[in-house]
C-alpha cells in the first residue's frame, strides 16, 4: 500500500499523486477529480496479469477506481460495459483512444493494440466513487482529460503498443 501525505494548509492535508498506483501521469489531471481530506492511500491488484486495477482512498472511503483489461480485438468493451456506463450517468462519446464513453461519474476508453505479435483491445475504465467536483460538466472534462493521458500509459504497461485502426 502506498500512502502520500503533506500539509498545504485548507481542506487538502494530503500531497496529490503524480502517478495512480504506478502509472505516471501529471498530478493537475489528478487534482481536480480528488476531494478534501487528510490522508491519501493508493492500493494496486491484479485481476489477472492483463487485468490491473488502483484503488485510490482519502481519508479511508475509496474516491477513484481505475481499471485496464486486454480483450480480444473482437470484443466491444463499450457494449459489454453499457449497462455500467449508464449507472455513471448518461454516457456520451468522447475524443479518446480509438472509441470512448464518459458519463457524470466515469468515463472509458478503448483502443487497438498489438502485444507479442497478437492483435489486442484495451479498455480502460475510471470510475469516481465521489462526485467530485459537484458540477458534472467539469468532472466530464476533467475526467476526459485524464483518460486521454493514461490510457497510452496503460497500454505502455501491459506492453501493448498501439495499432492502427
Amino acid at each position: 500500500m502506498l500512502s502520500s501525505t503533506a500539509c498545504s494548509g485548507g481542506g487538502r492535508d494530503y500531497a496529490v499523486p503524480g502517478d495512480l498506483c504506478g502509472v505516471t501521469v501529471d498530478s493537475q489531471l489528478v487534482s481536480p477529480l480528488l476531494p478534501d481530506g487528510k490522508k491519501l492511500t493508493q492500493r494496486s491488484s491484479n485481476a489477472s496479469a492483463t487485468s490491473p486495477r488502483c484503488r485510490v482512498s482519502v481519508d479511508g472511503d475509496l474516491v477513484l477506481y481505475i481499471s485496464s483489461d486486454l480483450v480480444s480485438p473482437g470484443t466491444d468493451p463499450l457494449q459489454v460495459q453499457d449497462r455500467g456506463l449508464q449507472r455513471l450517468g448518461h454516457p456520451l462519446p468522447a475524443d479518446v483512444g480509438d472509441s470512448a464513453r464518459v458519463a457524470d461519474r466515469g468515463a472509458m476508453a478503448v483502443a487497438d493494440c498489438t502485444r507479442r505479435g497478437g492483435k489486442q483491445r484495451i479498455a480502460t475504465l475510471i470510475q469516481l466513487e465521489k462526485e467530485h467536483p459537484k458540477d458534472a460538466s467539469q468532472r466530464r472534462k476533467d475526467l476526459t482529460r485524464l483518460l486521454r493521458a493514461y490510457l497510452p500509459k496503460a497500454m505502455a504497461g501491459l506492453d501493448c503498443s498501439k495499432t492502427s485502426t
